[in-house]
């Protein structure tokens, strides 16, 4: 470094001047580099910043997907419980928190007798607002499109939906809700329609999003197959429970029922009778027209039964060709105008019967009916055993009655 005074020639101080320009351009250099070093670290800075945000998203929805995948997985065990009212309340607090609904209503299809969908009661709800309990499949309400149509309706605005026929459906209710936005969803399982699923009003009071028709087609899933494995139970117990010629109650089930009614009876002290109705020669049509005709008239007596007593009162094929009556809240005299009457209506009847080879034949049925009492004491097989008795002794002295109900009078009080 040359030191610059009075005395400094020329040279030196060009020499100076030349020393300080070049540290100069280096000085500039050195800012120029540190400020793109700063520049290159502030974009790495945003570049790792949006990374770390897309990451916390990305987290976010990640645990938002694994708390749903976590509700589904818990909706799944629910089934192996076939509790169905347990499944639909829990159901009906969780599938709306999957897809941030405030309303949801599910409802049960009913079938005719035919098995066609007849209409759809509701069955659970999370909201107090006016719905209507029952609808009929074929009024072309939102629910009965998608039935028909069997397809998740995602409607954006319910104030200008059409269906695919051009018609706005009827919407009696919409006004109660906040948002137009509403899904309506069938539940389907092995391809049948068990119920529909309704969601409306979204907490943030927007629309569904179309990508959240996964998830709601999968929580759909889950009710429609436990409303389908309450149905096949419900068919599998009653045809446990059913004679499967008559339609009426089985040995089992008739005694089961007896058995509590017995008890109930003896616990209240309230009335309690029993008729038995025996059916004479069955044996004789088997062997003239064949089984099916036999079993063509013990079914026709069934339905005689069936049809001509109490909604209380119930009827069972207890064997071959003998049924038994339960009358709740019956005594003796009222039973025997029952029975007298049951009697006169199965000896007036003409029961056309088909043979083997499609010939056709009428036939006047006889029966002998027994009727017993519960006195308090007896168990139920005892007091179907005192019926079937009373009227094989009719029957052995020439009567189709019981003595007492021969001889009872009193009103018809069933």
């Amino acid at each position: 470094m040359i030191r610059v005074s009075r005395r400094s020639t020329k040279e030196e101080l060009w020499s100076e001047v030349e020393r300080l320009r070049q540290a100069r351009d280096e000085a500039q250099t050195a800012a120029a580099l540190d400020a793109a070093s700063v520049a290159r670290l502030e974009a790495e800075v945003r570049q790792l910043t949006d990374r770390a945000d897309f990451a916390d998203e990305r987290s976010r929805e990640a645990r938002g997907a694994q708390e749903k995948l976590e509700i589904l997985a818990a909706l799944t065990k629910e089934l192996a419980s076939c509790d169905l009212e347990a499944l639909l309340e829990v159901c009906g607090q969780r599938i709306p928190y999957l897809v941030g609904a405030r309303c949801a209503s599910v409802y049960r299809l009913e079938r005719d007798a035919d098995g066609r969908p007849a209409e759809l009661r509701l069955a659970y709800r999370t909201h107090d607002r006016e719905l209507d309990e029952v609808v009929a499949v074929g009024e072309g309400s939102l629910m009965s499109i998608a039935v028909r149509e069997r397809r998740l309706l995602l409607i954006d605005d319910l104030g200008h939906y059409q269906a695919e026929d051009g018609e706005a459906p009827p919407r009696p209710h919409s006004k109660q809700y906040k948002t137009p936005s509403c899904v309506v969803a069938p539940l389907l399982a092995a391809g049948e329609v068990e119920g529909v699923l309704n969601l409306a009003d979204r907490f943030d009071e927007q629309t569904f999003d179309r990508r959240q028709r996964t998830l709601i087609r999968h929580a759909s899933e889950l009710l429609a197959v436990a409303f389908r494995h309450d149905r096949l139970f419900g068919a599998v117990e009653a045809a446990a429970k059913t004679d499967r010629l008559t339609g009426l109650l089985n040995r089992d089930a008739f005694t089961e029922v007896l058995d509590l009614e017995v008890k109930r009876a003896a616990r209240y002290e309230h009335p309690l009778a029993l008729l038995t109705c025996s059916l004479s020669g069955v044996r004789l049509v088997n062997a003239n027209y064949g089984l099916a005709a036999g079993d063509q008239l013990l079914a026709a007596i069934g339905r005689i039964l069936r049809g001509n007593i109490r909604d209380v009162d119930l009827v069972g094929r207890v064997a071959g060709a003998e049924f038994g009556l339960i009358l709740p809240e019956q005594h003796l005299p009222g039973a025997s105008v029952v029975a007298r009457r049951l009697l006169t209506l199965v000896s007036e009847a003409r029961i056309e019967l088909h043979g083997p080879a499609g010939e056709r034949v009428t036939v006047s049925p006889e029966c002998s009916f027994g009727v017993a009492e519960f006195a308090g004491e007896a168990g139920a097989g005892e007091l179907l055993q005192s019926a079937f008795r009373i009227a094989e002794e009719a029957r052995s002295e020439g009567h189709l009655l019981g003595p007492a109900a021969a001889r009872a009078p009193g009103p018809d009080s069933a």
